[in-house]
């Protein structure tokens, strides 16, 4: 049974989806009035679920006119971002979620995702931390900067 937030990060998507832009507005209101809860749990989703390592911007504009627009990065945008963040080491983990979150943003398939995700587990690196940290992040940008 999928919870609040999958119903409600699944219907967002959709709206995206059925859109000829990249974004939607909407109010808070609406959102908590459309789903029977509470403006607090559509923060929680919009927080957790439409992140920028996800492929999402979300801009809040408060107040008598304000709205929430959700906006999906463009592909160069969502890969130069997520350059950004690694730096110099990244975990095992990191790079999972990084690959995850290409494969839902569509930029990789599925099976190279679970190839991409085996390639960079700490199983196979058997390296010394710091050393696999180092060597992954320096494979997940040279991948970033080839998609």
């Amino acid at each position: 049974m999928w919870s609040l937030a999958d119903k409600m990060e699944n219907w967002i998507k959709l709206l995206l989806e059925e859109t000829d832009e990249r974004f939607i507005k909407i109010r808070r209101s609406e959102l908590a009035r459309h789903f029977s809860c509470v403006p607090s749990q559509v923060t929680y989703v919009l927080s957790t679920r439409f992140i920028p390592e996800r492929g999402y911007r979300v801009i809040s504009r408060r107040g008598a006119g304000g709205y929430i627009r959700i906006e999906r990065l463009s592909e160069a945008d969502l890969l130069d971002r997520l350059e950004q963040q690694i730096g110099d080491t990244i975990s095992a983990q990191e790079a999972a979620e990084i690959v995850g979150n290409l494969h839902k943003a569509g930029l990789l398939g599925e099976d190279v995702a679970q190839y991409l995700g085996l390639l960079l587990s700490d199983e196979v690196l058997q390296l010394p931390e710091i050393t696999a940290n180092r060597l992954r992040a320096r494979m997940v940008v040279a991948l970033l900067t080839n998609i």
